[in-house]
């Protein structure tokens, strides 16, 4: 029988920190982002794919995505990837943006994240403006496959709010 070198416990650091925002919820505390490991596979994709692009001297075409919430357009979001786009020179391929309820299963099965994968996969758009890395997913490993899916298909992610690394904070 093997035993299991996996540690379950906690760190005193940990645990004091427990303590410590128990004894004053009222502090503000940072919380660091699950998705900054992520930055750097999608900044590479998206700086690979932008300039090899403009090397043939066109400009990137992309997709703008969002999440509407409780049936409200997301005209925010919206805004906010177009405004996004412009002023990267981009070329919005569609004046619908695609989008899908929150709440929905993973992004590979939502409606509106399948029509921007069509996209990049027929070639008629090279990437995707979402506002967060969150809109695509809430889980880090289905953000991971995306962008993963988005490297092998010639296609990146940008956002308008791009994750928090150590360096930023």
């Amino acid at each position: 029988m093997r035993q299991s070198t996996t540690r379950r416990t906690q760190t005193w650091t940990h645990r004091e920190r427990v303590i410590d925002s128990q004894l004053h919820p009222d502090q503000i505390r940072v919380q660091p982002d699950p998705f900054a490991p992520l930055a750097g596979a999608r900044r590479e994709h998206l700086g690979r794919v932008v300039t090899q692009i403009q090397a043939k001297g066109r400009l990137p075409r992309v997709c703008l995505y969002a999440l509407s919430v409780r049936g409200q357009e997301p005209q925010h979001s919206v805004r906010a990837a177009a405004a996004y786009a412009v002023r990267h020179s981009w070329q919005v391929v569609t004046r619908q943006p695609y989008t899908d309820r929150q709440g929905l299963a993973e992004p590979a099965l939502r409606p509106g994240w399948r029509l921007v994968r069509q996209q990049i996969r027929a070639g008629y758009a090279d990437g995707v403006v979402t506002v967060t890395p969150s809109v695509i997913s809430s889980r880090v490993d289905e953000v991971r496959q995306e962008i993963d899916w988005f490297g092998q298909h010639f296609g990146f992610i940008a956002l308008v709010v791009p994750e928090m690394t150590r360096a930023q904070v």
